[in-house]
């Protein structure tokens, strides 16, 4: 070993040693020392602006009287102080892109009505080259998914998508799975009772009418077999291959006599 060596070695070897937790903290104090001692002002600002604006707060706080709201509802339109306030009374609140007053305390949440009319909405909207339909075509389609609710991929039922659509129009389905007797014959049949059909625009020249449940919905054998069709190649293509807005599966179900029965 030449003696260059020697010495770069014993120098790297006592820099080590010196290099410790201890050394490199206190060299950054006395540095910050050094700054704070030739900068007094900066370092009287640093120490009594936040104080200032703490204790500012705080006299704001001891200033500001504190409203009260007792719990319950109400259905007036009172918003005084001390008053019992509608979680969903408009308060002016707003987006941009929302044309209308926000509640409050709370939003509303979408209905199952009014989630199988957004399904239609959604398949008119995600429509293919609806404009090589002739004007009258997509009339008829868009006014008879949209008003009519005419939805069911059962080309033989009354209420299936109108011809008009010519294949372009594919509707979006909620995935039941698994598909057997509970899912089938109770579930199934229980929310039909409670969304059926409706046509809610009594009147000969306009209508609005909600698909049932039943027309709205689509099974499947197992959630392996629901996850295996969203990832298909043939996802979406036709009315055999409706898309799927959202999914309920069963983890356990009953079977047998111990699925009951549904009534109204």
């Amino acid at each position: 070993m030449t003696l260059q060596e020697k010495l770069m070695k014993t120098s790297n070897e006592n820099l080590a040693q010196r290099r410790t937790s201890w050394t490199f903290m206190r060299a950054l104090l006395w540095k910050n020392w050094l700054i704070k001692k030739r900068q007094p002002v900066a370092t009287l600002c640093e120490i009594l602006v936040p104080t200032f604006f703490i204790l500012l707060l705080g006299v704001l706080k001891l200033l500001t009287e504190t409203v009260e709201v007792p719990s319950g509802w109400s259905d007036d339109a009172d918003n005084t102080a001390g008053t019992r306030y509608n979680l969903f009374q408009p308060t002016g609140q707003s987006i941009e892109w929302v044309d209308t007053d926000l509640p409050k305390f709370a939003l509303h949440e979408s209905t199952m009505t009014g989630l199988m009319l957004k399904l239609g909405r959604q398949s008119i909207d995600d429509g293919l080259r609806l404009e090589d339909l002739s004007a009258s075509d997509l009339a008829a389609c868009r006014t008879g998914v949209l008003a009519g609710g005419l939805v069911d991929t059962n080309t033989s039922s009354p209420f299936s998508v109108p011809t008009e659509c010519a294949g372009k129009v594919v509707p979006y389905k909620i995935g039941v799975a698994p598909d057997n007797a509970f899912t089938r014959s109770y579930f199934a049949e229980a929310m039909d009772m409670w969304y059926p059909r409706l046509d809610l625009i009594n009147s000969t020249t306009e209508t609005l009418t909600i698909p049932s449940f039943k027309e709205s919905i689509q099974f499947f054998d197992t959630n392996d077999a629901l996850t295996d069709y969203v990832k298909s190649d043939n996802y979406g293509d036709n009315l055999d291959n409706p898309k799927i807005y959202a999914a309920i599966v069963f983890d356990s179900a009953p079977s047998g006599d111990d699925i009951g029965s549904f009534g109204s």
